[in-house]
């Protein structure tokens, strides 16, 4: 066997033995964050507790008919998870969908249309790109308190343009393939081929991209309640439950572990969920 046939069939093994582990890895991530999103979901009708109800002394440890003991203020710490899913999983999904949306229409559009608007909106693309996510979502909670909007309007100026330069490179690149070409020579319109031709090509890239936004989204809204802007009680959320329990994990564990699991699941999960679908595009 000659060194270039080796190295060929030993590259082969890799990308099979990455592949072969992906398959077996995914599962084991993507089970769990499904069962964390469908308590996101569905967790206030599951609940055993009414939200905010004191059931027992604070830090009460598992037991006594409490699955993971109490929290803080002696609430049932189970429902409390079951409650405070949905606020981590709406803003996030809901900032990443407009974030997706924005880039990838102003990416394709500049990337497809060029002339001289280009340069102009790629500069202020470029000033966006600078400003940092954790700042720009302060000064806005600062004048409008937390909540979706401020977390969909910071991802939106900070994630979009980014977005909008991956979908440009990738417009420009496939804008050069032949079937572009047929369709603009048939005469089809631009929206026509943005539609049938360029975005079909594109949305390998968009999807990769979006599971990072949407972590992104997930850490933003995380760090708004960490910081004191999440909702108040007796509204929580899983990262004002790391807030709020966190003197108490001594006593017990769960208080602090359980929400921090449920947030990492759920950003994984997601993250890989999006990285495969992304994968089948470009195969």
């Amino acid at each position: 066997m000659t060194a270039t046939n080796y190295l060929q069939n030993d590259g082969r093994v890799h990308r099979f033995l990455r592949a072969d582990t992906g398959r077996f890895l995914l599962p084991l991530v993507v089970l769990p964050g499904i069962a964390v999103l469908t308590l996101a979901v569905f967790g206030p009708w599951l609940a055993p507790h009414a939200l905010g109800t004191t059931v027992g002394a604070p830090f009460q440890p598992p037991g006594d008919g409490y699955l993971f003991g109490t929290d803080r203020l002696g609430r049932d710490l189970w429902s409390q998870i079951l409650y405070g899913g949905r606020g981590m999983l709406l803003a996030p999904l809901a900032a990443t969908v407009a974030t997706v949306v924005v880039g990838t229409a102003v990416g394709v559009t500049i990337g497809y249309l060029k002339g001289r608007v280009e340069a102009v909106i790629l500069a202020a693309l470029d000033l966006l790109l600078v400003l940092p996510p954790v700042l720009v979502m302060l000064v806005l909670a600062t004048g409008w308190g937390g909540g979706a909007p401020v977390i969909v309007l910071t991802m939106v100026l900070t994630g979009a343009p980014f977005l909008a330069r991956l979908t440009r490179a990738s417009t420009l690149e496939v804008s050069q393939a032949p079937y572009v070409q047929v369709s603009v020579t048939q005469g089809d319109s631009t929206f026509t081929i943005l539609r049938r031709e360029i975005l079909p090509n594109i949305v390998g890239p968009v999807l990769a991209d979006s599971g990072m936004r949407f972590v992104g989204a997930l850490y933003l809204v995380a760090a708004l309640s960490l910081l004191g802007f999440g909702p108040e009680t007796p509204k929580t959320d899983w990262a004002v439950m790391i807030r709020e329990n966190a003197e108490g994990a001594g006593l017990n564990l769960w208080a602090l572990a359980l929400p921090t699991l449920m947030i990492a699941l759920l950003s994984i999960s997601a993250n890989l969920v999006l990285q495969s679908i992304a994968d089948r595009f470009a195969r």
